[in-house]
């Protein structure tokens, strides 16, 4: 097992022993609890940014998006969204990577193939006390459907339907399309500053 799916495994087990301590003690309040953000990870919605929201964000160069993939370096070369930075899952907690994931100047948007590797990405850092990040929602997988290779909605759709088609066939024109897949992209830094945050001891409390 990796490295990192041996951490991931670790918190999670710690988290399910915190949930036993809480049914176990009724008078212990919840919000005294250190790993309550594994607890709930799943009905948050939050973290999640959606696919066209990411593309309005793009389409008009907003600089305070760092966009973090964590596939490996061959499928990042083969295909990524322009601007990302890639860092493997793997690396996500290695020290020269922290003032791009820890920081509070630019928005972090995690994103893999799906929505999983992301997932854990996030998890892990929010743990650390890293704030401002999100999960790309679907992840590429999601963007190729919506955003590259939108479908025209039924004639009995609702006019907020087409709107959104509407937004999304424009937004496929921007990105290239389909035509975008088969090509990889040059990955830039953006410009604004990084302020650097001290990591927060993994049994901090929750926000």
């Amino acid at each position: 097992m990796k490295k990192f799916d041996v951490i991931y495994v670790g918190l999670l087990l710690v988290g399910a022993f915190w949930a036993f301590v809480i049914n176990s003690a009724n008078d212990e309040p919840i919000d005294r609890v250190q790993p309550c953000d594994l607890l709930d990870i799943v009905s948050q919605t939050d973290k999640y940014m959606t696919t066209d929201e990411l593309a309005r964000r793009l389409m008009s160069d907003d600089p305070t998006l760092a966009l973090i993939d964590l596939r490996s370096k061959t499928e990042y070369d083969k295909y990524s969204l322009t601007g990302a930075t890639n860092i493997p899952l793997e690396n996500v907690l290695d020290d020269e990577y922290v003032d791009i994931i820890n920081q509070d100047i630019q928005t972090v948007v995690f994103y893999g193939n799906s929505s999983d590797l992301a997932a854990k990405a996030w998890m892990l850092t929010k743990r650390l006390g890293y704030q401002n990040s999100y999960i790309l929602k679907g992840g590429l997988n999601r963007w190729v459907e919506t955003i590259l290779r939108p479908r025209e909605p039924q004639e009995t759709a609702s006019r907020v339907e087409f709107e959104r088609y509407s937004f999304r066939k424009a937004a496929s024109s921007y990105f290239g399309g389909g035509s975008a897949l088969g090509e990889s992209t040059t990955t830039k830094r953006l410009s604004a500053p990084i302020k650097r945050k001290k990591k927060s001891a993994a049994g901090g409390g929750c926000d």
